[in-house]
């Protein structure tokens, strides 16, 4: 019986471990950390089924340039209607991205797709996409939102990687690049 017992508490500790930690790397916006945590524990069983983790997993991904990493908790995503409703969430940004990245490469206008609407940025400069409210110039596109500017391009890099970039301009000084795969 103390066997037992003990085991359930170091069980229980271990997964109380996991999502507090990944809990902790995201309250200090340790995105890349959290992201790679939670895709680190994700294999162990009580993580994946934990929709609370699941959801951390995703929601910090996000913040990254990992952010394929997304589709992985999104999938598993199903047991309350929070959980479904994230899960969506997930799946509009990946959609958004793939649907951007598709239109850069490949030409491919997007004029006629409506897609819900979220606050990240990669559904931001999907909308503006779709509206055609931006100047092309050199394979670039520029979007004015207020104060902000966003710049849409492809970036090619070492060994022929090809990425899709967001620039994003405050008062005409840089503040912040993502990129994605």
């Amino acid at each position: 019986m103390k066997l037992l017992s003990t085991l359930l508490l170091t069980t229980i500790f271990l997964f109380s471990s996991n999502i507090s930690n990944l809990y902790k790397l995201y309250e200090k916006q340790e995105y890349d950390k959290a992201c790679d945590y939670a895709h680190k524990y994700f294999y162990k069983k009580q993580n994946r089924d934990s929709q609370n983790y699941l959801t951390l997993y995703g929601l910090s991904c996000l913040e990254t340039d990992n952010i394929a990493r997304v589709a992985i908790p999104m999938t598993r995503l199903t047991k309350s209607k929070d959980a479904r409703a994230n899960a969506s969430y997930f799946g509009t940004i990946l959609l958004q991205k793939q649907l951007l990245y598709q239109a850069l490469m490949d030409k491919k206008p997007l004029v006629e797709l409506h897609l819900p609407t979220t606050d990240f940025i990669i559904s931001k400069i999907f909308n503006l996409f779709v509206k055609e409210k931006y100047m092309l110039e050199d394979n670039i596109y520029r979007f004015k939102d207020g104060d902000k500017i966003y710049q849409l391009y492809i970036k090619r890099a070492k060994r022929n990687h090809q990425y899709m970039v967001i620039d994003i301009y405050k008062d005409d000084k840089f503040t912040k690049r993502y990129q994605y795969r």
